[in-house]
C-alpha cells in the first residue's frame, strides 16, 4: 500500500502530463482555426464558451466545486465582462 505523499506525486504527475496533452490539442485547434485573427466579439463569445465546456465535463465540475466548498481557490475579481455568451 503506498502512503498519501506517494499517492498524491503519482497523481499529479497523470494530471500534469494530461494536462499538456489537452493544453497542447486545445492550442492546436485555436492555431488551425485562427481565433487570434477572430473579431472581439467573437473572443468574449469564446470564452464565455470555453469555460461553460471545461466546466461541464464532469470530473472538472465535481473538483472544481470540492475545491471551492473547501475554500482552496484564490478569491478571483472580474473587473470586466470579457467572457459573455452575447
Amino acid at each position: 500500500m503506498r502512503s498519501p505523499h506517494e499517492h498524491f506525486a503519482q497523481l499529479e504527475i497523470i494530471l500534469q502530463r494530461h494536462a499538456a496533452a489537452l493544453e497542447a490539442d486545445v492550442r492546436a485547434l485555436q492555431a488551425a482555426d485562427e481565433t487570434a485573427d477572430w473579431p472581439v466579439e467573437w473572443k468574449r463569445y469564446y470564452n464565455w464558451r470555453f469555460a461553460k465546456v471545461f466546466a461541464s465535463v464532469k470530473i472538472f465540475r465535481n473538483w472544481g466545486a470540492d475545491a471551492a466548498a473547501w475554500q482552496l481557490l484564490p478569491p478571483r475579481v472580474y473587473p470586466n465582462r470579457g467572457n459573455q455568451q452575447d
